[in-house]
């Protein structure tokens, strides 16, 4: 009985090692995944910025704040 419990504990054992190994694998498989899906994000938001810029007319021909010139005083 003793040898069977000692064979099961160690199978046991060596099972939950493997599964933390896989475990260990797969959370650095999700991680790099998140780093990437973050990574396409913010190209996307740069890419959607870029168009977005393009898509505005530029208005502001450095006079936006000028005040149109007074008229000449009219002739007496």
């Amino acid at each position: 009985m003793d040898n069977t419990m000692s064979y099961a504990t160690r199978t046991l054992a060596n099972h939950m090692a493997g599964m933390a190994a896989q475990i260990g694998i797969l959370q650095q498989k999700v991680d790099e995944l998140s780093q990437a899906n973050q990574i396409l994000k913010d190209q996307l938001k740069q890419k959607e910025g870029n168009v977005n810029d393009a898509a505005k007319p530029d208005t502001d021909n450095g006079q936006a704040n000028e005040q149109p010139a007074d008229a000449a005083p009219a002739a007496k």
